[in-house]
């Protein structure tokens, strides 16, 4: 028969802790299980480019694409290179209605572009340039924000920001912490 991997569905079980962790109804967690099983075509996993697809789909804003690799790997917490319902889920709902803290631990992960939990100048500046690619800014304001962000964030003095130094820096100052908050572009 070969090896292939049985779809996973939706148990009552997955159902009750989805709705526990994500504050929606069992109905909207069924709503949105549907939507994704078509999307993911029927395997209840998506690939990244099925992701992309999906995600600015969502959003309603094709200019998304640009930066949905990085949301893509933000999403992806076991590391498997697919997303499944439930990943999915928690971080969508966590990405869009959730604290300002869940979000920017979210967005630390974005930024971690190899994945070494601190962000350098560098990742900074890049994930930053498709932030202001998207919303219209020139490229010279990523680099002034990404110099930015590493001067005020880093507490340490280290050249590097933790996940912690992130998320503390993007609650106190509301104006960085809204250019470093790539869900809500």
């Amino acid at each position: 028969m070969g090896n292939r991997q049985k779809p996973h569905s939706l148990t009552t079980k997955d159902i009750q802790v989805l709705v526990k962790l994500s504050g929606k109804t069992e109905n909207e967690i069924r709503q949105w299980y549907d939507e994704f099983h078509k999307e993911s075509n029927g395997t209840d996993r998506m690939n990244k480019r099925q992701f992309q697809l999906y995600y600015t789909k969502l959003k309603n804003n094709p200019k998304l694409e640009q930066i949905t690799d990085h949301i893509f790997r933000a999403f992806d917490k076991d590391r498997s290179g697919t997303v499944d319902f439930s990943e999915f889920l928690i971080a969508y709902i966590a990405t869009s209605t959730g604290t300002n803290r869940e979000k920017f631990e979210y967005a630390f992960e974005v930024f971690d572009i190899n994945a070494d939990d601190k962000i350098t100048q560098k990742e900074a500046e890049k994930i930053l340039h498709i932030i202001c690619q998207i919303v219209g800014l020139p490229e010279e304001d990523a680099k002034t924000y990404a110099k930015t962000v590493m001067i005020s964030f880093d507490i340490n003095y280290d050249k590097a920001l933790t996940k912690e130094e992130f998320v503390n820096g993007c609650l106190h100052d509301s104006a960085l912490g809204k250019i470093a908050d790539p869900f809500d572009l």
